[in-house]
């Protein structure tokens, strides 16, 4: 029995140990017989070290080839990656010295895995002259410690159109997404915003490439490729840098000059306004291109290139700055005030709810509704008999509020007649086809769509609520409308793409930030970029001319417009031009200018057209503040490369 018993285990065990050795020798014929193949590239791809280091970007010109943006080659401290532990603890403290920065940043970028783990680590950038030859001249003290030349993004005036222009900073998981077949290094740069990243690849070239074997250690054998770089492509704007910067010092002067008036007699208009943000847009009317695009407050975009410190962005970020970062030309959204009563005239004519010859009392109110209701002028003031050319002219509300009226009549007969619905929603149909309520087509991120407002808005707006008078677009909901108020919201950009339209005659275009892709230096067109045309808008030669007059007589130097106060003494391309000013809750007024410049060019000729639009967030009225910074502005679309600084006027109307 026990003998039995143990031939059974010792055949037990011979099998286990057969089957062990079985299935050792397949798993060792499987490695060198089947896989030899896979794991000999294998151990060749473990043995072959790719270094891809960046090109010279290009440069970003204005449309004249001024240069905006550059490249340049600045010294730049580095650390091998070979140093040791013992080497760290007395270079760290001395380097983090030298340069002006602390140990835990210099650790921190020694530590930071976003480098490649075969280069120097790059520690800072453009060093002062004396700390270079201070770090060169003693070896001793910074082993493995390197000035190089290296090459970094320049804007020479950082704080003129970073909106528009964007940055480069350091690559991350995000922007690899959006550009996965092209090969970044971790520690390289990206375009993260504005034209920096819309023109990436254009703007970036192509990265040296160095391939090479090592042995076992890390330690080179042979150079395998050493492709060279390529030195990226130049863009140049539409962008007139000489009026963009006059734009952004209009737009800056006016705000602080709103701001700080004090009160002097009887104009108090002036008292406490905050004129905490605004825009400035010049389009060239022709085909959409844009000449220039300024925000405010602004900030200094060469600050974010090689990462801008936790402090000072948080500073940016606090809202007691009036929020810096925001695009307000594209991503501001406001109520147009009167400049939207260009598109009510459009909308009154087309659907013959007047005529241009039409007499209106303005008694400086309206009444309308049972029980009435009233609407006033502002300040109150009568303007007496008014056709559309003069309502235009002295921003008659009570001319458009009428029309208000006229509409929702359609509007509340709309089951009686299926065309009512129409007539009723005219302004809401011409704005969609000025493009409002969309995006313009501009290509900057984040643009918003403002609000075209209508009855199905006011019942989504108010679905919760137990009035039912919330629900239904009322007499007021029209008149409101109608001289740009209640629920609408307009983007500046929105308001000077849809000037254009009615200035050049009818034709939407995108407004168009780059003209042209040009070789490394500018000297040769690589790619002109096209005109884009968003359609055609129904827009005659009768209703043109019918409403261009009383633009032209509202800013005539002179006269008895709402801005001509802003344009006396004026002289040069003729500008047809309407003030606003937009009520908000709990805030001050918006002003508001939207102008047109040489609105009668010279038929076939090449005469220049431009619009120039301005918004101040709480900056009261359009003709005091922002006709003003219009005017200088429009001095320098004149050829006047420094125009006088901005002087503010009073103007009780709108």
């Amino acid at each position: 029995m026990n003998s039995t018993n143990s031939h059974s285990r010792l055949a037990i065990v011979g099998v286990v140990i057969i089957s062990l050795f079985s299935v050792l020798f397949i798993r060792l014929w499987f490695l060198q017989v089947v896989s030899t193949d896979t794991y000999a590239a294998e151990t060749k791809a473990n043995r072959i070290r790719v270094i891809s280091e960046p090109a010279i970007r290009g440069n970003i010109l204005d449309r004249n080839g001024k240069v905006i943006v550059k490249s340049e080659l600045v010294n730049s401290v580095q650390v091998r990656r070979g140093i040791t532990d013992q080497e760290r603890k007395t270079v760290v403290p001395r380097l983090a010295k030298a340069i002006g920065k602390s140990k835990k940043y210099v650790n921190n970028r020694l530590d930071s895995v976003k480098f490649s783990p075969y280069q120097p680590v790059p520690i800072i950038t453009n060093v002062p002259y004396d700390t270079l030859v201070y770090i060169k001249e003693r070896p001793e003290l910074f082993p493995k410690v390197d000035v190089v030349r290296r090459s970094v993004r320049v804007y020479p005036d950082g704080s003129i159109a970073p909106h528009l222009l964007g940055y480069v900073a350091a690559i991350n998981k995000e922007d690899q997404k959006l550009f996965p077949d092209d090969k970044y290094g971790p520690e390289e740069n990206i375009g993260k915003d504005g034209i920096e990243r819309m023109f990436e690849t254009e703007l970036r070239g192509k990265p040296r490439e160095r391939k090479f074997e090592v042995d076992s250690r890390g330690r080179l054998i042979r150079v395998l490729k050493d492709q060279p770089a390529v030195v990226g492509n130049d863009v140049q704007l539409t962008v007139d840098l000489d009026v963009q910067r006059v734009a952004q010092e209009s737009l800056e002067q006016g705000m602080r000059a709103a701001g700080g008036l004090k009160n002097t007699g009887e104009k108090r208009r002036y008292e406490n306004f905050k004129a905490s943000g605004g825009a400035a847009i010049v389009l060239d009317a022709r085909d959409g291109s844009v000449v220039a695009l300024a925000s405010a407050p602004t900030f200094d975009v060469s600050r974010f290139t090689d990462g801008i410190p936790i402090e000072e962005y948080a500073k940016i970020k606090d809202p007691a700055s009036n929020f810096p970062l925001l695009n307000r030309p594209i991503q501001g959204q406001y109520a147009p005030g009167s400049t939207w009563k260009l598109f009510t005239s459009i909308a009154a004519l087309e659907s013959g709810v007047v005529t241009p010859e039409e007499v209106i009392y303005d008694r400086g109110f309206v009444e309308f509704g049972n029980p009435p209701q009233r609407f006033n002028n502002a300040q109150k003031q009568a303007h007496g008999a008014v056709t559309l050319e003069s309502a235009l002219t002295v921003s008659s509300d009570v001319y458009y509020y009428t029309m208000g009226f006229r509409f929702w009549k359609y509007f509340s007969n709309r089951n009686t007649d299926s065309k009512n619905l129409a007539k009723g929603y005219a302004v809401q149909g011409v704005a969609k086809r000025f493009g409002f309520g969309q995006p313009t087509g501009i290509g900057l991120a984040n643009e918003a769509t403002g609000r075209i407002p209508d009855e199905s808005l006011k019942i989504k707006f108010n679905s919760q609520s137990p009035d039912p008078f919330a629900k239904e677009w009322l007499p007021g909901d029209s008149a409101n409308l109608s001289v740009g108020q209640g629920d609408l919201l307009v983007t500046p950009l929105q308001e000077a793409v849809a000037y254009s339209a009615f200035a050049n005659g009818g034709t939407l275009y995108s407004p168009r930030l780059a003209k042209a892709v040009l070789s490394p230096g500018g000297e040769t067109i690589l790619r002109k970029l096209p005109i884009e045309k968003r359609g055609q808008v129904k827009l005659t030669t009768a209703i043109r001319d019918a409403i261009m007059p009383g633009l032209i007589g509202a800013s005539l130097p002179n006269g008895n417009g709402t801005a001509s106060g802003a344009f006396a003494g004026y002289q040069g391309m003729e500008v047809a031009g309407k003030t606003g000013t937009a009520q908000v809750n709990n805030k001050q007024d918006t002003s508001v200018y939207a102008a047109i410049v040489n609105p009668n060019p010279a038929p076939d000729t090449d005469q220049p057209q431009y619009v120039v639009v301005v918004f101040v967030e709480q900056g009261g009225n359009g003709g005091s503040v922002a006709a003003p910074i219009a005017r200088r502005i429009i001095e320098s679309l004149n050829g006047n490369p420094n125009p006088a600084s901005v002087r503010l006027v009073y103007n009780k109307n709108d």
